[in-house]
């Protein structure tokens, strides 16, 4: 179906999308409402568009939905005249407007834009107007072959924008698409992969040309990387995978063409020298590991003059200080931690690592002290991967820690203000829960940072590596290279005489012996075995109600559900649905988001950096105010670190409901109470879990801890290894020394 026109206003556009009143030409004062990819028309121009008639599943009332469309440029003599008299053209009056239409009767606007010079011919028209009518029909009119493609393509908008901000002519634009877009594509971080693939082969990329197939491996070594953790992966891999995307090419075809891969260095390719295995990188990859190396083994090798001074006499201070900051009387550091403060003072890199309870966030509080005592400087910085860990370590005002990507002014797409062109000055960093760190990140942390003398590195080696390639902190530790101080005398009992028996079972599960652990005898810990998930609803709600705080912002943080599934009736999503029904009697109106409704008073976490609002991933927080429009969120003000951040509907599509969550998303927090629950009925929970993954979840707890689980599946999954993470790193860091 066709129908012409022209929008008169839009009720709502983005790059991609818009909604607008579209008013009909033939039909006299007829309007409609039309949707879909229409955010680069323009008002007021009359347009050819093509779609359906559909009824709106948010409004239940009829719209049209465009397909595709066209400009108008040819019209009766009537429409050209109401045109050029029309607020497009200013200055040009009806009388004006028919002496250009009468001269050139009809195709105006191609005659126009075809010579110039013809205009001068029209004795109504002043040098000014000649202007003015020329530039608004070459900037309407005039050629647009890539606009037009991007539409009758229905390629992505967002992407047509982009171009159009940053290139200053349309050849330049049309340079960049026909020549290797891919590179541009990737460099700039446009996304997706998918959407950058088609146009490219709408530009003229041909399908089966080494360029695509290279980028294309790229793509997919990319995902063999999020999928696994590892730094690199096989051939056979990744051949495996692009023969399903190039059908028509035989195995030793495609490899052929990916010696531009090689060539370019879009992947980077290792024959195994050392250890016979042949790997492929992603450029990425391979250079993070490099530069981690080179940059670590430099700074190890870097020559500091260290001052002479009384070292019992400095740690006498830092324990004054640290107990009347924590409020602790005739508080003392226990040899294992007096030694981590020797190491940081003898070595340019020294690292730190103990299970909870071993006191790491009470050393870093004393290096600090420590620092400013003994080289009498200021210029150090304290962070971590998630605000959650900052705010654990930030309880005074000496320093305040930080998160990495808020420390570098990250600006979206692992993209910061802070990198290699444009470094900070720091002498010392101090990072907490290195575990959680990826090679991506720590790469751009120190090409970010310049003038670095020492670096310390904290967190516990027995915890779920980063979410993101690499296996960073264990490799690390691994390569032997730095100085190690390991924390292992327990400071957290919480009951006079007795063990922790949270930290008992951490201990069980690192030293595997689990099947020796003493399941009925415990102080804080809570077994309940049972597989009947009907029944398990019932005993979690039960546990919640009694554990729960009255307070918002005290259940942020005293309680939480741990569940390492998404799906099924134990999953996430179903607990967080019937928790949230629970507690949450909040009878204001709720915002529905795919399977979830969100009400004020909700317990919310953020799944995504956001800089502008300075809300990063994992941040945990509450719903304060929905305000909607027609049963539209218009924006939202939620609470985190009790700080109020008004939030539009786009930046809401970020959010989830946070009564349970995952594993990997608590990394870095720490709760007076957990239920870690683990289903049995799901078939993947066999699979997927590991001994590492339960240690990481059981150490969240600080004061009570229930495991809701069958005890078969709880001891299978707390003996399973994890599968090893693939890298490099340990190798590069004793090569390159």
């Amino acid at each position: 179906m066709k129908i012409k026109g022209k929008i008169s206003n839009f009720l709502f556009k983005n790059e991609n999308y818009g909604i607008a009143i579209f008013n009909l030409i033939d039909k006299k004062n007829k309007t409609l409402v039309i949707k879909g990819n229409i955010s680069t028309l323009a008002l007021n121009l009359i347009y050819e568009l093509e779609g359906e008639n559909v009824i709106d599943f948010k409004t239940n009332k009829p719209a049209f939905e465009v397909n595709n469309w066209k400009l108008s440029k040819n019209f009766s003599k009537e429409i050209y005249i109401k045109y050029l008299s029309s607020s497009l053209f200013p200055t040009i009056g009806k009388r004006t407007a028919q002496a250009v239409v009468e001269y050139y009767q009809d195709d105006i606007f191609n005659k126009i834009l075809k010579n110039k010079q013809n205009l001068t011919e029209i004795t109504e028209l002043s040098s000014s107007q000649i202007d003015i009518i020329f530039d608004v029909t070459n900037k309407y009119f005039g050629d647009k072959k890539i606009l037009d493609t991007f539409v009758k393509k229905n390629l992505k908008m967002e992407i047509f924008n982009f171009l159009k901000k940053i290139c200053l002519e349309e050849n330049e634009m049309l340079s960049i698409l026909q020549n290797n877009f891919y590179e541009f594509a990737i460099a700039h971080k446009l996304k997706s992969f998918e959407d950058i693939d088609n146009i490219a082969i709408a530009f003229g990329i041909e399908k089966n040309s080494p360029i695509r197939v290279s980028w294309w491996a790229f793509k997919i070594g990319q995902d063999l990387l999020f999928e696994t953790g590892n730094t690199w992966f096989k051939l056979d891999a990744l051949l495996k995978k692009l023969k399903s995307y190039f059908l028509d090419l035989k195995p030793t075809e495609i490899e052929e063409k990916l010696i531009y891969a090689k060539n370019n260095k879009i992947l980077i390719f290792d024959n195994g020298k050392i250890d016979n295995i042949k790997k492929i990188y992603t450029y990425e990859s391979y250079s993070d590991e490099v530069f981690i190396a080179n940059t670590l083994n430099n700074l190890s090798n870097k020559l500091i003059p260290n001052s002479e001074f009384d070292f019992e006499a400095v740690i006498d201070k830092v324990e004054s200080y640290v107990g009347e900051t924590l409020n602790i009387s005739n508080f003392k550091y226990n040899k294992e931690q007096k030694n981590a403060f020797k190491s940081f003072f003898d070595n340019n890199i020294s690292i730190i690592t103990g299970g909870p309870g071993t006191g790491k966030t009470t050393v870093i509080i004393g290096l600090i002290k420590f620092y400013k005592l003994t080289y009498k400087k200021k210029n150090f910085s304290v962070m971590t991967p998630t605000g959650k860990a900052a705010n654990r370590i930030n309880i005074n005002n000496e320093f305040f820690a930080t998160t990495i990507h808020k420390f570098l002014r990250a600006t979206g797409n692992d993209l910061f203000e802070y990198n290699e062109f444009n470094p900070i000055s720091k002498n010392l960093l101090i990072i907490d829960e290195c575990s959680m760190i990826d090679n991506r990140l720590f790469a751009s942390l120190l090409k970010g940072v310049a003038d670095i003398d020492k670096i310390v590195l904290v967190g516990d080696k027995d915890q779920l590596p980063s979410v993101g390639y690499g296996n960073l902190y264990e490799d690390i530790i691994k390569s032997a290279k730095f100085a190690i101080t390991e924390l292992k005398i327990n400071n957290r009992q919480i009951i006079e005489k007795e063990n922790n028996s949270i930290i008992a079972l951490a201990n069980a599960i690192k030293n595997n012996v689990i099947s020796q652990f003493d399941f009925k005898n415990t102080n804080n810990i809570e077994f309940i075995f049972d597989s009947n998930p009907e029944n398990v609803i019932d005993i979690i709600k039960k546990i919640y109600l009694k554990n729960n705080p009255t307070s918002i912002e005290e259940q942020l943080s005293n309680i939480q559900i741990i569940a390492p599934m998404y799906k099924n009736f134990l999953g996430i999503n179903n607990l967080n649905s019937e928790i949230q029904q629970l507690i949450n009697k909040n009878l204001h109106q709720g915002y529905k988001k795919a399977d979830s409704i969100f009400m004020i008073n909700d317990k919310i976490m953020s799944t995504e950096n956001d800089s502008s609002l300075e809300i990063y991933n994992g941040d945990v927080g509450y719903i304060k105010e929905l305000n909607f429009s027609k049963n539209k969120l218009l924006n939202s003000k939620l609470v985190f670190n009790s700080i109020i951040k008004e939030v539009n509907a786009k930046q809401f599509m970020k959010i989830i409901l946070s009564y349970a969550c995952s594993v990997h998303k608590t990394q870095g927090s720490e709760y007076n109470t957990v239920i870690m629950v683990l289903d049995p009925t799901n078939y993947f929970s066999n699979l997927f879990l590991n001994k590492k993954m339960i240690y990481t979840g059981i150490t969240r707890a600080k004061q009570k801890l229930y495991i809701i689980s069958s005890k078969e599946l709880f001891i299978n999954a707390a003996s399973k290894e994890m599968k090893k993470r693939e890298t490099s790193l340990t190798t590069k860091l004793i090569e390159n020394s």
